[in-house]
């Protein structure tokens, strides 16, 4: 397994993190890739020797969040005994920490389709990891983590936007008793 060079990685960082810096000035269709350089202080040829476009830089700022999630519950994921409200207030947790950046993509004109997209890579994400150790066929299976997910995002937009007086701990027990 190759290591990826240090400078690469820093570079990198550079670039998101003066996308999520961006996000919380203004919208993601107001963002332009040049802006995106200037605040990371590189250039434009180097943005794109890193990411095919914004869009592209935006997935895999997200999915690096969602791989850090991922893994800090698989151990909960696979034990048999695991406490499905401490799985889901984990998932709060997160969205708790990032608030700001969500709240940001969800008031973007773009937020449909990017929460398809999430909605998707979580999906990929639950099935990949076997999470879901049913007994049932793949039809099913898929169908049922569907479901979970979508309602499961629906009430994370739903906690964003309104804001309830309700801890991550709450929103996760509000989810196991739906």
């Amino acid at each position: 397994m190759s290591k990826t060079d240090r400078r690469v990685l820093r570079t990198q960082k550079l670039i998101t993190d003066s996308m999520l810096n961006l996000l919380m000035e203004k919208s993601f269709n107001e963002i332009t890739i040049q802006e995106i350089a200037d605040t990371a202080n590189v250039g434009r040829a180097t943005f794109y020797l890193h990411y095919h476009s914004k869009e592209d830089c935006l997935m895999k700022l997200l999915t690096k969040g969602f791989d850090s999630l991922v893994k800090e519950m698989d151990s909960s994921l696979v034990n048999p005994n695991r406490d499905l409200i401490v799985v889901i207030e984990q998932v709060f947790n997160h969205t708790l920490t990032n608030r700001k950046l969500y709240r940001a993509l969800l008031g973007d004109s773009q937020s449909a389709i990017l929460l398809s997209e999430i909605k998707v890579y979580i999906q990929s994400k639950i099935l990949e990891n076997n999470a879901m150790k049913l007994n049932l066929d793949a039809i099913t299976v898929k169908g049922i983590v569907t479901y979970i997910t979508g309602a499961l995002m629906q009430l994370l937009i739903w906690w964003l936007e309104e804001e309830p007086n309700m801890t991550p701990r709450q929103a996760a027990e509000l989810f196991a008793a739906m």
